[in-house]
This record gives C-alpha cells, sequence and structure tokens, in this order.
C-alpha cells in the first residue's frame, strides 16, 4: 500500500497529512474449494513526520487532525545585504509506527517570494536548498541548489531516522539601496511520500 502525504508550508514551512486506512475481508477460493476468513482487527499505522525549524525553535508533527495543513514558521531575523545570504533549516524525522519497512521520501518544491507592503525586494532575491544529514552542515556554503519547479528530494529515510533541508536566501549584488529595510516572504511546500514497505520493491 503506498500512502502519499502532502506537506505545504507558510515563511519558511508547514505540513499536512491525510491517514489512509485499508481493511480487508471477506473469502479466499481455491479452485471449486472456498473458506471464510474472519475480518479480525485492523489498525490503522500512523504516518508520523515531525518537523523541527531553526532558528525560531518550533517544534510541530505533520499529522494535522481533519487533514488540515499546518505550519512551521522558521522565523529569520537576521538581514541580508546585497551578494551574501541569510540561512534556515528544517529537521524531519519519520516517526512512523508501521511494521516492516517504512522508509519516506521528503520533497521541497520550488519557493514562492511575495512581498510586503508594496516593496521590490522579492526579485533580488535567490532562495536555494541542500538536504543533509545534520543542521550543523547547514552553515557551509557548499553544495546548495537554486529551487525550480523540480523541487529537491532528499535521500530514502528509513523509521526513527532524520534528514535535514537547509535553505539559503541569497540578495543579489545588484540589488538597489531602494530595497533597504523590506521585507519578502517565502513559502516552501514540502511532500512526505511512502516508499514501498518491501525489501523487494513495489
Amino acid at each position: 500500500m503506498r500512502i502519499p502525504r502532502m506537506l505545504r508550508t507558510g515563511v519558511l514551512i508547514a505540513a499536512a497529512v491525510v491517514l489512509g486506512l485499508l481493511t480487508v475481508q471477506g473469502t479466499y477460493a481455491l479452485w471449486n474449494a472456498s473458506t471464510t476468513a474472519a475480518p479480525g482487527i485492523v489498525s490503522a499505522a500512523s504516518f508520523d513526520v515531525a518537523l523541527t525549524a531553526s532558528p525560531s525553535g518550533q517544534v510541530t508533527n505533520m499529522t494535522i487532525a481533519g487533514g488540515q495543513a499546518g505550519s512551521l514558521n522558521l522565523t529569520q531575523t537576521a538581514t541580508v545585504s546585497p551578494g551574501n545570504s541569510v540561512y534556515a533549516n528544517v529537521a524531519i524525522v519519520n516517526g512512523s509506527n508501521a511494521g516492516g519497512t517504512f522508509n519516506a521520501a521528503l520533497t521541497v518544491g520550488q519557493a514562492t517570494l511575495a512581498n510586503v507592503n508594496s516593496g521590490v525586494l522579492a526579485q533580488y532575491l535567490t532562495v536555494s536548498a541542500k538536504n543533509v544529514t545534520s543542521t550543523a552542515q547547514c552553515g557551509t556554503t557548499t553544495g546548495y541548489t537554486v529551487l525550480t519547479a523540480a523541487g529537491l528530494t532528499s535521500a530514502s529515510v528509513p523509521k526513527s531516522t532524520s534528514t535535514v533541508f537547509c535553505f539559503q536566501v541569497s540578495l543579489s549584488s545588484t540589488a538597489p539601496s531602494t530595497v533597504k529595510g523590506q521585507a519578502v516572504n517565502i513559502t516552501l511546500p514540502i511532500t512526505a511520500r511512502q516508499l514501498c514497505g518491501v525489501p523487494s520493491g513495489c
């Protein structure tokens, strides 16, 4: 069974998950003989994915009651100057309690930038990302890739392990002095997807 999970983000991140439950009961037939299989008890495993933002320190779980999108705010308070960058990250833990192999892949999509108070700052900003194993790796400037419509997908994340998306927001060296003091809201969509739950594949 494959259960896609969708996360949505707001400045810089948010999440949402819809749980699926499959129950099976009925008969098993072999040639002309048949026997009835009792339905038994079916329990739904959780597909919990926990998010921790930095620098805000906000924590949330992507499993939101009613399937509504949750919100995780990275709250980047540092200022950026022309030719330089500011950084933020989100650590993501695959907390599923499903039996057997239950790996997940996380994908961050292209950023949406919205100017605040009729500013023009957004056109001078570039949002890049990289996927690493620890938040300590986010501070190094190497490995960042500009986020396009194709997005950036993490390596497979097994149960009880984590992955990290690092974000880099860079201001063009050609930005005019008139953008000084302006602000922009950056929204990033994140998708969590269950990978095949058996070693041999789907």
